[in-house]
């Protein structure tokens, strides 16, 4: 299977971090990532690397209904303080 790549223009590419031994987590992102289509049947086909962008996301996802559904089970009960 063929990876299809599409570099990023030079605008695009984001500024080194100046201070590398303090990265940080979710605050640096890459120039580019990885993607892959799937449809049931043909299974997963498509594989490209592409520069950085926003994802669409249906409302309606699996993934955003299972991860409300990780919250259904709790419950709240009042400590003896009262909070």
């Amino acid at each position: 299977m063929e990876i299809k790549i599409l570099s990023a223009r030079p605008e695009q590419m984001k500024k080194k971090p100046t201070d590398e031994s303090n990265l940080g987590f979710g605050d640096i992102v890459t120039d580019h990532m990885f993607l892959m289509d799937f449809h049931e049947g043909k299974g997963w086909f498509n594989p490209r690397i592409e520069p950085y962008h926003s994802l669409s996301l249906d409302p309606a996802a699996m993934v955003l209904h299972y991860g409300q559904e990780v919250f259904e089970g709790l419950k709240a009960y009042r400590g003896k303080d009262g909070g």
